[in-house]
């Protein structure tokens, strides 16, 4: 499994995460997984028409693999 390194991240962006981690009782490795994906969701949907569609269902396969990608241990 691939780590999930975040360095020189702003403080006030840092607390968000840990906030939301906090909200949602996830680890740190979850809730950073959780924000990726809903960010490459919205983004895939407002950027769509930029991407032909061969690129698209790269990314989707891409995105779905990730959900089988077993669970680390966090930070």
């Amino acid at each position: 499994m691939t780590d999930i390194v975040m360095k020189d991240i702003d403080p006030v962006l840092a607390d968000r995460i840990r906030r939301v981690a906090d909200a949602r009782g996830w680890n740190m490795h979850d809730t950073l997984f959780h924000l990726l994906e809903q960010g490459l969701f919205t983004t895939e949907a407002e950027v769509r028409s930029g991407f032909n569609d061969r690129e698209v269902d790269v990314l989707s396969a891409a995105i779905s693999a990730l959900k089988d990608v077993p669970r680390g241990h966090g930070f």
